[in-house]
């Protein structure tokens, strides 16, 4: 079906203690115009990930095979990263159009799950927007900003309103769509959606963007 190939793939990347509700409430929010793929690189502790080819493998086994988006959370974000560098080494131009980046500081910055090196060293086209919320103190301010290095198209940093999880899952959901879609098919994607999603008091802050 037409409308099925229009639909832009969202690759999900949950990391080892993501919540399997936090995924699929994010899933429900999202618009019909996007496509979600997920993949879960790894569901414990002590589970460690396949390489980022593996992943690529898996993107396109999801039949994935034009431009993608991806949403990383913890070492899901990491690993977006990596999976974002071995497509462009592969096609030599970038073919995840933007990793969009929660729970994670940058690579290198964190000491609770080591990051290879490989991936503390990426530098992708792909244009990243790192999203926190208000109950994320512990993601201190530096820890966040240098993840400018990693994007040479530009990095932007997003203030999330905190709240239950299907608040958060709503907010996650509009940031995603408003980066994503065409402005001209925001408001057909918005009455596709799967769900309903009531306004956030306050919208989401946008606390600064980096060239």
């Amino acid at each position: 079906m037409t409308v099925y190939q229009e639909r832009i793939p969202l690759v999900l990347l949950p990391g080892p203690g993501t919540p399997v509700a936090e995924v699929a409430g994010l899933v429900r929010a999202l618009p019909a115009a996007l496509r979600p793929v997920v993949l879960r690189p790894g569901t414990g502790a002590s589970t460690r990930p396949g390489p980022p080819e593996v992943l690529a493998r898996q993107v396109r086994d999801a039949g994935v095979r034009g431009p993608f988006a991806v949403h990383g959370w913890g070492t899901g974000a990491y690993l977006g990263l990596a999976l974002a560098g071995v497509f462009e080494r592969a096609l030599g131009h970038a073919v995840c159009t933007t990793l969009f980046v929660s729970d994670a500081v940058a690579p290198g910055r964190t000491t609770v799950s080591p990051v290879p090196a490989d991936v503390r060293r990426t530098v992708t086209e792909s244009r990243l927007v790192v999203c926190t919320d208000r109950t994320s103190a512990r993601f201190d301010g530096s820890g966040m900003r240098t993840w400018c290095r990693h994007s040479t198209s530009g990095t932007e940093f997003v203030t999330l309103p905190s709240g239950p999880r299907a608040a958060r899952a709503a907010a996650l959901s509009r940031l995603i769509a408003a980066r994503l879609l065409p402005a001209t098919g925001r408001p057909s994607a918005e009455r596709a959606a799967r769900t309903t999603t009531a306004h956030m008091p306050g919208g989401d802050v946008v606390s600064g963007s980096a060239p």
